[in-house]
């Protein structure tokens, strides 16, 4: 059984220290909602002309790496390398069905011969992946 207290019905001093809770529960956290702030902000701005052939270049570009043309104007200007998406979604995939392994192993079921059976094949393959990823 299920009983909703209305906070209106309460004494006023009982009110009182019940607001004082919840505004001190996000100052001691240092709550104070919102999204996160960055550590290093981007301020600096740079203005840059192209042709239109130049600009469809760049955007054709940016599309086919699937990225925004500011994220791949960066990415060209700072010399950094294009993010490989398939592979990276791969190994992300990797990771998911690794961790699902280990959760399963863990789960109680196997008696220690059997874990000791999934862990060797797991280091296995894993050292397979290692051998064949160029890192």
């Amino acid at each position: 059984m299920e009983t909703n207290i209305n906070i209106n019905d309460l004494p006023e001093w009982l009110q009182k220290r019940i607001k004082e809770k919840q505004v001190n529960k996000f100052v001691e956290f240092g709550k104070l909602g919102g999204r996160p702030k960055k550590e290093i902000k981007k301020s600096e701005r740079i203005t840059f002309r192209f042709t239109p052939d130049e600009m469809k270049f760049l955007k054709e570009e940016a599309e086919k790496n699937k990225l925004t043309l500011t994220e791949y104007g960066r990415i060209i200007l700072l010399n950094k390398t294009l993010p490989e998406k398939e592979k990276n979604l791969a190994l992300i995939q990797y990771a998911n069905n690794f961790s699902r392994l280990s959760n399963f192993i863990k789960s109680g079921i196997f008696n220690s011969e059997e874990k000791e059976y999934f862990l060797k094949e797991l280091e296995d393959t894993i050292k397979g992946i290692r051998n064949n990823l160029k890192w």
